[in-house]
């Protein structure tokens, strides 16, 4: 692909072809014991497969500006969920295969067999799994509750109640509304005082918009509805013609979101006015570390706040909390997204863990620091992979509470 050095492709398609070899001949060494027929049909089918799934990558890569150009991601995700449902499997089972060799030269034939036949159940599992996360995972949503306790809440507010969204990117729902139907349901029942959308509406275009227009109206709030910037709301992942349809772009997607009753906020701040008290909302453009944008001016978007007024920030990139909100400010509440909790996690012993903790350290559920709290949202829609194992589309719903009372 563009940007991908010659080297690069070569290194990598050796790997998939010595992944697909060693897998194959562990397969066969599994069926060796069945009828020639039986054999030669398993082979073949295996065969298949594998050349299906190599021929669509190497389409893929000979032709890489047509999914560089596309704004239609149905092939990109056709390559990626082939590419991942086919190696991730195989790649555990070859590496198992090796093994299983090592062990019927030192130890017999018999833990040669257990470890072939064993890993190539963890692989099917592994195959399932991933199969499910794409086919059901990634349509169930939840909602995940959190009671947050301030010494400095006006009274007023205590029981307040903020619904957050984040990262809808709607390229990747197609013209399916499934997940946006469940979300408006949810969001209804749960009677949210205040509704707050923390970034990532599309992936790179407004017209990702048409047809779900509708269902982002139909959500409501008691106090209003808010909405900030993400990271692929500025088209920066696709190469524009020019620099005025770029422009246009953006422009079409905050007008169609304030068409839904959305107000965003772009480094600025509102008074939230609730019975005879208020507090501050303030929103922030997107900022990350390099590469993401680096568009958030904190100081500009608080800029005449009163001192004494309780401050909830919205800012889409968990990174900023941080690196800058943390240093520069007391501000009691931010709420992030970004992470999508990399969709993909494990739960054990009520612990819950995701692989990108090691890009992200802050990239699910609540954070505290200094006496701030950061909540970080695991998103609606998926970005690369459309597929969400143990890592489900999240609501959140956050009470607020002047004092802690247990």
């Amino acid at each position: 692909m563009r940007g991908i050095p010659s080297s690069m492709l070569v290194f990598f398609f050796a790997f998939v072809f010595l992944i697909e070899l060693i897998s194959y001949l562990g397969f066969r060494q599994l069926i060796y014991n069945a009828s020639k027929k039986m054999q030669r049909y398993l082979g073949i089918s295996y065969l298949l497969i594998s050349i299906a799934a190599i021929g669509i990558l190497f389409y893929a890569f000979s032709n890489p500006e047509m999914i560089r150009h596309s704004r239609d991601y149905t092939f990109f995700y056709i390559v990626v969920l082939v590419s991942v449902l086919n190696l991730l499997p195989k790649t555990f089972f070859a590496l198992m295969t090796i093994l299983s060799y090592l062990f019927r030269w030192f130890v017999g034939y018999r833990w040669h067999i257990i470890t072939l036949t064993g890993s190539f159940l963890i692989g099917s599992g592994i195959f399932v799994v991933i199969a499910y996360g794409i086919f059901i995972g990634r349509y169930q949503v939840f909602v995940e509750k959190q009671n947050l306790y301030f010494d400095n809440l006006p009274s007023q507010l205590d029981g307040f109640k903020i619904v957050q969204i984040s990262d809808i990117h709607l390229g990747s729902f197609g013209k399916d509304p499934d997940v946006l139907k469940k979300t408006i349901k949810i969001i209804e029942e749960l009677q949210p005082d205040l509704l707050l959308f923390t970034g990532d509406i599309v992936n790179n275009f407004s017209e990702e918009m048409n047809s779900f227009e509708s269902y982002l109206t139909q959500v409501s709030a008691k106090y209003g509805k808010y909405a900030i910037q993400g990271n692929h709301d500025y088209g920066d992942y696709y190469e524009w013609p020019d620099s005025v349809s770029k422009r246009i772009n953006l422009e079409q997607i905050e007008s169609r979101l304030t068409n839904t009753g959305f107000k965003w906020l772009q480094n600025q701040w509102e008074t939230i006015a609730v019975k005879d008290t208020s507090f501050s909302l303030i929103g922030v453009e997107n900022w990350g570390h390099r590469p993401f944008p680096q568009y958030a001016d904190l100081d500009v978007a608080m800029k005449g706040i009163p001192a004494n007024s309780f401050r909830i920030l919205m800012s889409h990139d968990p990174a900023h909390w941080d690196a800058i909100v943390i240093p520069q400010t007391d501000i009691p509440l931010t709420l992030a997204g970004h992470t999508h909790g990399g969709q993909f996690g494990f739960k054990i012993s009520g612990i819950e863990f995701s692989p990108i903790y090691f890009i992200q350290k802050n990239w699910g559920g609540l954070y505290e620091a200094d006496n701030q709290y950061l909540y970080v949202n695991r998103g609606l829609g998926t970005i690369g992979f459309s597929g969400r194992v143990e890592m489900r589309p999240e609501i959140t719903l956050l009470i607020l509470h002047r004092t802690k009372t247990h």
